[in-house]
């Protein structure tokens, strides 16, 4: 089971006014995962892959979607990463999921749910009505809000959506993407790992234009633009 009180996130709902600060602990800006071994190879499974699976580069992303600099994030940078490096197979997608509460235990375990294929289109939704679902966490009713969701994307009815979130498999899942988490100290959403550096959201990871700038650095100097 995923144990939701550390401290290291949010024990509540986490919804915070500065929708560009990266949610939960802050650490420095990029480190290498010394303790990690081959955790992008040995992992590579766990998650949620777009794009070329022998990508020169591979992005991982752990991310929430109650956390508002995740929603910036795949709003207003990650549009730029499919269409220039994902789209194009020079980019290898892996999304992990980091809960932060046990809202997005139950949203995780809903997009797990309505199946692989429909996975990121859940997410989209998500991030899409973030603002609904603070909104129905404030008045006692997210159950309702994130099950009307599900219906959009196949889960037929509240009973179908509290069978995912009683589901004991879908929950040995996300513990095993989180597990991963630790081998790289995140400690906050959105956390990158890049080709096998940490990279926090921060500096040129913020825009579109910063982002896609790394990016194309790392393909020259491996040869792949």
């Amino acid at each position: 089971m995923i144990m939701l009180t550390n401290t290291r996130r949010f024990a509540a709902v986490a919804f915070s006014a500065l929708a560009l600060v990266a949610c939960g602990a802050a650490g420095g800006g990029t480190s290498s995962a010394e303790n990690a071994g081959s955790a992008v190879n040995a992992d590579g499974e766990l998650g949620h892959v777009k794009g070329n699976v022998d990508a020169p580069i591979t992005i991982i992303e752990y991310a929430s979607p109650t956390c508002p600099a995740c929603k910036y994030f795949h709003e207003n940078v990650k549009p730029a990463i499919e269409e220039k490096f994902i789209s194009t197979g020079k980019v290898k997608f892996v999304f992990r999921e980091y809960p932060l509460n046990e809202i997005d235990v139950a949203a995780y375990a809903m997009a797990r749910c309505a199946g692989e294929d429909k996975f990121f289109d859940v997410l989209d939704d998500l991030f899409a009505n973030q603002d609904g679902v603070r909104y129905a966490a404030q008045n006692g009713v997210v159950k309702t809000t994130l099950s009307a969701i599900g219906q959009r994307h196949g889960i037929a009815d509240k009973a179908a959506f509290d069978a995912c979130l009683s589901n004991s498999d879908i929950r040995k899942q996300l513990a095993d993407v989180y597990a991963t988490s630790e081998k790289w100290g995140v400690e906050g959403t959105p956390t990158f790992i890049i080709d096998g550096v940490k990279q926090n959201f921060q500096g040129d990871y913020t825009t579109a234009e910063g982002f896609v700038k790394q990016i194309e650095a790392k393909l020259a100097a491996k040869g792949a633009q």
